[in-house]
């Protein structure tokens, strides 16, 4: 019998052991948990909470008591609270857990606060701060509704230009011109739908634009020799500063030329008549190119330089569609940019107009 209980006594010695080794598990994962939790006794006493808890519950109710003196009466949280008291002593044994949940937007951030309820009427409540996620869904749900407003209007009028055609009498010379207004829409369409293709592929597999030697200098020459035609009749005019050859990266050719071509045809459409663009690359390091692309035009409102280089933002809506830009072309830029591993900024230069500056890691 004596050696039973030995026997028995160091079982019990083990078994507990390994429930503290759990237990600091546990506890190691709650500190350490991305969300805020606590768990909660039948009469609403705090079993445990982590400090994320305790913190997103503080910012939320604006309250720094502990949460067993105010978080059952606070009004923020009603839905839960009211769930909570409904449910809390129900005779329900067929579910081994019940659960609700709810989003409160507070300040600038947003959290989605979930509550289960466990057979022995236990229950935990989990914080969550979901701001970015919220953010990402709803520029997103943005981005939708623009790529279906800017498909609807050149299709729209493709549709109205044949329509006419197809359903009056006209002269060749009167048929021609919306033939050619058509082909105009048409090719906007196509340079849409290439954008946002481009754009779709930044976003979500870069890995498909492969990398290789590349001259920089050749590029830019090659954007400036392709644009003359608009830049002549604009009596607009290029300098470049700084460039030399051999000026290698290790990049993908087809972003690093829509760098350039994306921002030379932004300055041609909004720079203004007789400016003068320049593209100086004004510091170079063991790893970086800068560069500094800049116009003395008209430049662009403080209010809206931080949010050039969003998808579809336009500073003059109705002059930006009359001129067929397709509103992704700085999105591009800046996403071509940081492929090559750089970063962009825009201000308005000293003297007037825009200057856009970015750097081009070479390796």
């Amino acid at each position: 019998i004596t050696q039973s209980l030995t026997h028995i006594y160091d079982n019990l010695l083990k078994t507990k052991e390994k429930l503290s080794i759990e237990q600091e598990k546990l506890f190691k994962h709650l500190q350490f948990s991305k969300e805020g939790l606590a768990f909660f006794s039948k009469d609403k006493r705090i079993i445990m909470a982590n400090n994320l808890f305790i913190q997103y519950l503080n910012f939320i109710t604006d309250n720094t008591l502990s949460p067993s003196d105010y978080l059952f009466k606070e009004a923020n949280l009603k839905k839960i609270n009211n769930f909570i008291s409904q449910k809390l002593y129900e005779q329900n044994e067929q579910e081994e857990f019940i659960s609700e949940s709810m989003v409160i937007d507070k300040g600038s951030r947003t959290f989605l606060i979930e509550c289960i309820i466990f057979q022995d009427h236990t229950f935990e409540i989990a914080i969550n701060d979901i701001t970015q996620q919220e953010q990402e869904s709803r520029l997103k749900r943005q981005l939708t509704q623009n790529i279906a407003h800017e498909l609807k209007t050149p299709v729209s009028s493709i549709r109205g230009y044949m329509e006419t055609i197809l359903s009056t009498e006209m002269d060749d010379s009167r048929k021609k011109m919306f033939m050619e207004r058509c082909y105009a829409q048409s090719k906007r369409l196509t340079d849409l739908l290439r954008d946002i293709s481009m754009l779709n592929r930044l976003d979500e597999s870069k890995d498909l634009y492969d990398t290789d030697n590349t001259d920089l200098q050749k590029i830019i020459n090659e954007v400036i020799n392709e644009s003359q035609a608009a830049l002549t009749e604009r009596e607009m005019t290029v300098e470049t500063r700084n460039l030399h050859e051999r000026m290698s990266i290790n990049g993908n050719y087809s972003l690093l030329y829509s760098i350039f071509r994306n921002l030379t045809d932004n300055a041609i459409a909004y720079a203004g008549i007789g400016t003068k663009i320049t593209i100086d690359c004004y510091l170079e390091d063991s790893k970086y190119y800068y560069f500094s692309f800049s116009d003395n035009g008209i430049g662009v409102p403080e209010e809206h330089l931080n949010r050039l280089f969003e998808r579809f933002y336009r500073v003059d809506k109705g002059r930006s569609r009359k001129l067929g830009g397709t509103g992704l072309g700085l999105a591009i830029v800046k996403n071509a940019v940081l492929f090559h591993k750089g970063e962009i900024w825009v201000k308005n230069g000293l003297s007037g107009g825009l200057n856009i500056l970015f750097s081009l890691r070479k390796v």
